[in-house]
């Protein structure tokens, strides 16, 4: 079964470009980003661009066994900022429970 999509000339080869020009911009937040919870989120924006990016190339070359590599990068990438979100909380505990209050309780 083949799908013809709707202006794939034009539509994927700009889809594309506007990827590239988000993963340059991410990739300066995760070498310029204040703090390591902002570089995480680079991180993770940078393996979701990647999903998207596999996805796309599932779609331009009919090759639905891509669609299998976008889900275990997404759960990679899942897992991957669990595992940092976890790593910074204990840090967070270890220098005194800085920021393991909720915003807006009292000490």
């Amino acid at each position: 079964m083949t799908v013809e999509l709707a202006g794939a000339h034009w539509v994927l080869p700009l889809v594309f470009a506007m990827q590239a020009a988000s993963a340059m911009l991410v990739a300066v937040r995760l070498l310029r980003g204040p703090s390591g919870p902002d570089r995480v989120v680079a991180i993770d924006a940078l393996t979701l661009l990647g999903v998207a990016v596999v996805a796309l190339l599932a779609l331009s070359t009919v090759q639905a066994v891509l669609l299998d590599a976008a889900v275990v990068l997404a759960l990679v990438s899942f897992l991957t900022t669990t595992a940092f979100m976890l790593m910074f909380r204990a840090r967070g505990e270890a220098a005194g429970g800085r920021g393991s209050k909720a915003p807006g309780e009292d000490a």
